[in-house]
């Protein structure tokens, strides 16, 4: 397999019959179109790696191309470790080549699958450890943009690939997956379910909250394999197999004394593997088959025949599987213990050319490679790579993990301290794209300096890649290390990507604790930045008198250090508290003073992207005002200084705006014209979330000009890229603007469904604006098939819905609705209509969903196939 690292299996697989046949089985969907995914649970030692291999072996066989990766444990913030095997696998790209090389396959490679994907590869630099140069159009993506364009780039390779050949994606250990690893793994999980993909996933029980949440396992394809206790015929046949393969049939080895170490006489011919012997030896290890062969090893290392009657009732025997693995290690010599631990520090995979680095006295040492070689003789590690690179596996990661544990914590801080040394001093591709593994080993070292540097690199480097979690996790084990002027900007990093995720309270904490920093050491910047953030935070909240209060406060204090542009964007973010409480007049007002700062900005880059922003922000105030002609002109020298700046997506956002715009002013050629264009820019850039939006606003322009059938073509890929994302809120609107198509179509019927999905979504959402579109909807299907008071109720609830959110329907949509409600309100006179419309006009206001829709009826009936959509090891 491409890039997962497995080592050779002497025996054969056994025990795992069954679970290996579901497996197949899932397999055999695969090749025919049904993408599947696959969870391998299990503790260590229960043989999660050796079903894998079975696995590959098996795909293989039914003309599978496999790709595999494999997490570490020191990489649980390591972005996109476990992806860097199999992408590179995936596009053809050979790591061993010089950097230059591997970017020109790498645009070879995309070139093939579709000329647009060229220009994106500077964002495959973090996922194969390159560094590559942004251009154009990535240098003016954000953390966001950059994280879902890439996500999208490589869901498109994976289906392109599978197109030629099945695909068989292996992702080892994931119990120790790095966020942004994670977040690929299921935008990949998500979008095979229609092609020949099969992804196994092999894990331990996750104990980190992060990985434990529902992911991949939510998704309809998915199923779990759990391997618990090898069942006892695998047993007896695991411990016949190994002992043939130790020992040989024909005699038993000569036995030592093991009271005073003199040999014994010469055993006879050795008698048969017994029954009692299985069992004793099943007890031992409680099922575990890691655990059997460790035992088994463990008297092999002393000499001993397990077939030799009193021998396990003579030896005190280990335990515990780590007694059992610490008792083998003990049985080395000095260098071979030595070799063994050095290697546990540097990780799973190490090879021979950093243990003499790291370690000197292997340099001069004649006896390094047999050790090395009776380390893959004992079955402690195994040759990966033969020479001359001379790289070796752990063949257990457990027994990695009990020799880094035999060594002192003054001995691992030293070893990690070299490890990082020596990285930086010989490896050829730069300190740079080695940061999560350099941040690693210096936050295990007692190296201050270094332990600071590469922690804050790594987390900007994190928070650049969009890799949120794993940049808070780096800025939070900095902040002891830095000084007083550090730690306000490390902490308004933090606080800014704690915003991010939603964790407002410690965003709050954390902005406060640097705005009190900044002020103790008189850093009138870092107060003024740390003052608009929190001014920016209460926005966001909703406070909208302690937003105004900070966005003043930091204004001020950015003219008094001279910064015109962070004055500008104060001021601009001022215009967006004032419109989103309606005030329309002071937003505009806001607005053009923005505008007026950012003139005098002297760097040209940030007075175009501070004028943008404000033109864009002034646009939408006259937007909400109806001023459809300023608000066009605004979004176009927005979107003329966007272009300045190569900003594509900020381009396809104001055509996008544009667009609404028109179709607002029934300038249906003009909004199709718009969208098409915004459409096309969105694909090239890779923002699948925002064109399926952009896919669900042309359907409406298509309706509107009474194309319904390429409404209904654009709204199932709108519907086909939500549901890929796990995109909630977009799948709920999404089916609601095709059950209005359906409806405007005279079918009914096939609404219903639709609406039902749409409405247990946006119930969960407590999006109340849909829910009030959604009603209107189940009315107007109520008035269509003669049940007039279950109409009139539905439709007086969404008015009293309507106002007491206070959202009402724009003109062309209420028209829409009264029209739909005709039959109801034009065959009921206006006594009896009067009951049923008051009767959900007060529910409405009540805002009682469920008493309109109790959970177990026709409006709920998509619970259950929802849970297919939610993001969901």
């Amino acid at each position: 397999t491409v890039g997962l690292r497995q080592p050779e299996y002497a025996l054969p697989m056994v025990g795992r019959e069954a679970e290996l046949a579901e497996i197949v089985g899932k397999l055999e969907l695969a090749v025919g179109g049904q993408g599947q995914v696959v969870g391998i649970t299990g503790e260590a030692g229960m043989g999660k790696s050796r079903l894998v291999a079975e696995v590959i072996r098996q795909a293989r066989q039914r003309d599978f191309v496999a790709f595999g990766g494999q997490c570490q444990s020191y990489g649980v913030n390591a972005t996109y470790l476990v992806w860097q095997d199999i992408v590179s696998g995936l596009l053809g790209v050979d790591p061993s080549l010089p950097s230059e090389e591997q970017i020109q396959a790498l645009q070879v490679e995309l070139a093939a699958i579709d000329p647009a994907f060229v220009d994106r590869v500077p964002l495959l630099g973090p996922v194969l450890n390159l560094a590559i140069p942004d251009n154009d159009l990535t240098a003016s993506f954000d953390s966001a943009l950059r994280k879902a364009s890439l996500e999208s780039l490589l869901v498109d390779c994976v289906r392109f690939r599978a197109r030629e050949r099945p695909l068989l994606l292996v992702v080892e250990d994931a119990h120790w997956l790095d966020p942004l690893s994670h977040d690929l793994l299921e935008a990949i999980a998500r979008a095979v379910a229609d092609v020949a993909v099969a992804v196994v996933v092999g894990y331990r029980a996750m104990e980190t909250p992060r990985l434990a949440a529902p992911r991949i396992n939510t998704l309809p394809h998915f199923s779990e394999i759990s391997l618990s206790e090898l069942p006892p015929a695998g047993i007896a046949q695991l411990v016949r197999t190994k002992i043939a393969q130790l020992y040989p049939e024909t005699s038993a080895a000569d036995e030592t004394d093991l009271a005073d170490g003199t040999p014994s006489a010469p055993s006879p011919p050795a008698a048969p593997v017994t029954d009692e012997l299985v069992e004793e030896l099943r007890t031992r290890a409680q099922g575990n088959p890691f655990y059997v062969e460790e035992l088994i090893n463990y008297l092999y290392d002393r000499g001993l025949d397990p077939r030799l009657p009193g021998t396990l009732s003579r030896l005190d025997l280990p335990d515990s599987l780590y007694s059992l693995i610490l008792g083998r290690i003990d049985r080395l010599t000095e260098d071979q213990k030595t070799a063994l631990k050095v290697a546990s520090v540097i990780g799973r995979l190490f090879d021979r050319g950093m243990l003499t680095g790291v370690y000197p006295p292997f340099a001069e040492s004649e006896g390094l490679l047999e050790d090395l070689d009776i380390l893959a003789e004992m079955d402690l590690t195994s040759l990966d790579i033969p020479e001359p690179e001379l790289t070796y596996l752990f063949k257990h990661v457990l027994t990695q993990e009990v020799a880094y544990e035999t060594l002192s914590f003054a001995t691992r801080a030293m070893l990690h301290d070299q490890i990082g040394q020596f990285i930086e001093r010989e490896r050829t591709n730069g300190a740079e794209e080695e940061l999560d593994l350099l941040a690693h080993h210096y936050d295990h070292s007692e190296n201050t300096a270094k332990r600071r540097e590469y922690l804050r690199k790594a987390g900007e480097a994190s928070q650049k890649a969009g890799a949120n979690l794993s940049a808070i996790s780096y800025f939070e084990r900095v902040l002891p290390f830095v000084t007083d002027a550090e730690r306000t900007q490390v902490l308004l990093m933090l606080g800014q990507v704690q915003e991010l995720v939603g964790d407002w309270a410690a965003a709050e904490a954390s902005i406060r604790e640097a705005l009190s920093v900044a002020v103790a050491i008189t850093d009138r910047h870092a107060t003024a930045r740390a003052e608009h953030a929190l001014g920016v935070l209460e926005r966001k909240r909703g406070a909208y008198s302690d937003a105004l209060d900070w966005l003043v406060r930091s204004g001020d204090s950015f003219e008094q250090v001279g910064d015109i542009a962070g004055r500008s964007r104060a001021v601009a973010e001022l215009g967006e508290l004032h419109r989103l409480q309606s005030r329309y007049a002071e937003a505009t007002g806001f607005y053009n003073t923005s505008l007026d700062l950012a003139a005098g900005i002297a760097d040209l880059p940030t007075r175009q992207a501070v004028l943008a922003h404000a033109y864009k922000g002034a646009g939408a105030v006259a937007a909400w005002q109806g001023d459809y002609a300023t608000a066009k002109s605004l979004n176009d020298q927005s979107a003329t200084l966007r272009r300045a700046l190569s900003d594509k997506h900020g381009v396809a956002v104001l055509l996008n705006n544009q667009a609404i715009i028109a179709r607002f002013e029934h300038d249906l050629d003009a909004a199709r014209s718009l969208n098409e264009e915004s459409v096309s820019l969105f694909r090239e850039v890779g923002d699948r979330w925002a064109l399926g939006q952009l896919l669900n606003n042309q359907a409406c322009v298509a309706a509107d000009q009474g194309d319904r059938a390429e409404a209904r073509t654009l709204l199932h890929e709108s519907l086909a890229i939500r549901r890929q994302l796990g995109d909630r809120s977009g799948l709920a609107l999404s089916l609601n603007t095709l059950a209005d198509v359906v409806i405007d179509d005279g079918h009914h019927a096939e609404a219903v469904p639709l609406l039902d999905e749409s409405f247990a979504l946006n119930r969960d959402l407590g999006d109340m604006a849909a829910i009030a579109y959604l009603v209107e909807d189940y009315a107007g299907v109520a008035a269509a098939e003669g049940r007039f008071d279950d109409a009139l109720r539905l439709g007086g609830f969404a008015a009293g819905l309507r106002e007491v959110i206070g959202t009402q329907l724009p003109p062309g949509e209420a028209a829409r609705v009264d029209q739909m409600l005709a039959p109801a309100t034009q065959s009921t006179d206006a006594a009896t209509m009067s009951a049923p419309w008051q009767d959900g006009l007060r529910l409405g206001r009540a805002k009682d969903v469920d008493a309109l829709f109790p959970r177990d009826t026709g409006a709920d009936q998509a619970d259950g196939a929802d849970g297919a959509d939610e993001a969901g090891v």
